[in-house]
Parts: C-alpha cells; sequence; structure tokens
C-alpha cells in the first residue's frame, strides 16, 4: 500500500508553484490584475492557506492511470473520496489520525494480499499520521499541505489582463507546460481552477465552498493500526 500512496500523493495534480524565495509572507490584498506573477501566486498561496475551509474537485489522467479528488479541506482536517486505477475510497483526517475504508477489490490492489482485503473490506481502517503506509493519504486531507503539494513545470508568467471565471472576475497564470491557474481578482484572491496539460497527462481541479465546506464526520469504530 505504501507505494500505491506515496505515487498519488507525489503525483497528485503537480501544475503550478514558484521556488519557496518567491514567497512573501505579507498581507495579500485584492486586485492580483496589476501585480507580477510571482506576487500572483504568492497571495493565491497565502489565501488558501489562510482559508477556513475549501472544497477541492478534480483529476490526473496522467495518460489512463491518474486519480480523481473529491474532497473538503481545512488545516489539519478533511477527507473525501479518491479513486485511482481499481481503487475506489473514503478519506478522512482529524486529531492527527488517519482514517480509510475500501471495498475488498481496492484493498486488494492496493494490499496485494487477498486475507488482509477481506479481513478489512468495508471496514474503516485508522492510524496516526506518523503510519508510513497512510501519511501520503494524510497529506491529501490537509488544505495547507494540499496546496503545498502543488508544482510548477518550468517557468510561470501571466496572461494580460483578466478573464471571467464562473461570473467571477480572475487573473489567469501559466506555466511552460501550458498548465492555467484561474485566481480570484476580486476578494481574496483565491484559486478557482487548475486546468493542467504536458507530458503527465491532462488533469484540471476546481476550488469552491470557501470558509465553509462541509468536513466529513469522524468515523467511530474503526479498526487500528499502529504508527511508525
Amino acid at each position: 500500500m505504501s507505494t500505491l500512496s506515496r505515487n498519488f500523493a507525489v503525483g497528485a495534480i503537480a501544475l503550478l508553484a514558484l521556488p519557496a524565495a518567491a514567497l512573501t509572507s505579507a498581507p495579500f490584498k485584492a486586485g492580483e490584475e496589476t501585480k507580477p506573477a510571482a506576487q500572483i501566486w504568492a497571495d493565491a498561496r497565502a489565501a488558501m492557506e489562510h482559508a477556513k475551509s475549501f472544497h477541492v474537485f478534480g483529476h490526473d489522467d496522467n495518460g489512463g492511470t491518474g486519480i480523481t479528488v473529491n474532497l473538503s479541506l481545512s488545516p489539519g482536517r478533511g477527507g473525501g473520496s479518491i479513486q485511482m486505477p481499481g481503487v475506489v475510497m473514503e478519506l478522512v483526517l482529524a486529531k492527527g489520525t488517519v482514517y480509510i475504508k475500501a471495498d475488498e477489490k481496492s484493498w486488494l490492489k492496493l494490499t496485494g494480499s487477498q486475507a488482509t482485503a477481506e479481513l478489512v473490506a468495508n471496514r474503516w481502517i485508522e492510524a496516526p499520521v506518523t503510519n508510513a503506509d497512510f501519511s501520503s493519504f494524510a497529506e491529501l486531507a490537509d488544505s495547507r499541505k494540499f496546496i503545498g503539494s502543488l508544482a510548477a513545470q518550468g517557468t510561470i508568467s501571466k496572461l494580460p489582463g483578466t478573464t471571467t471565471w464562473e461570473g467571477r472576475k480572475t487573473v489567469v497564470l501559466v506555466d511552460s507546460s501550458g498548465s492555467r491557474l484561474y485566481i480570484a481578482d476580486t476578494g481574496s484572491p483565491y484559486m478557482l481552477d487548475v486546468q493542467a496539460q504536458g507530458s503527465a497527462g491532462a488533469g484540471s481541479l476546481k476550488f469552491t465552498d470557501f470558509g465553509d465546506a462541509p468536513l466529513p464526520a469522524v468515523p467511530t469504530n474503526a479498526l487500528s493500526l499502529p504508527g511508525t
């Protein structure tokens, strides 16, 4: 399970980012259109990291072997559903514990063990985030770590002017692969949509429900696994 989960986290929609040196911790302000690309990205990242919560839905086809996520996230707390070839699972992160539930077929794909798959099928499994087999999933369910995982391809630039995304005025950042990140130009400069392309395949992420995304309930009576 560890290899598959880590590949998922490492390759999960690698899109737009800048080196840490390009970021700033200064307060961000609305009105991104006149700013350089590096500052727009810094503002967007700060806005997302300070968001109380948000919902993200998207996929990364990765040449036909990718993933789909449907998650509600906040700092240190979140979850939802994840799909990848042969696997459908539910995920919850709360108070340093990761919870996963999947059917027998999915567990067989994840573990390669029929006996394990039969034992844990359709049951919630819990483990501390220190468990190496679960830590990558924990990063996907934490809003700040999810945003921090987005990675660039080459350089990043800003398209001139603004555009409209679902009725909202936005600015658009583009990386060397042609992937595009749409950022709100009014109110908090949240990331709204990512359209990715490149050698690894196409993908998209859509962010909504800022501040009021419904977080999943913490499972009860889960089967406990140890940490590392």
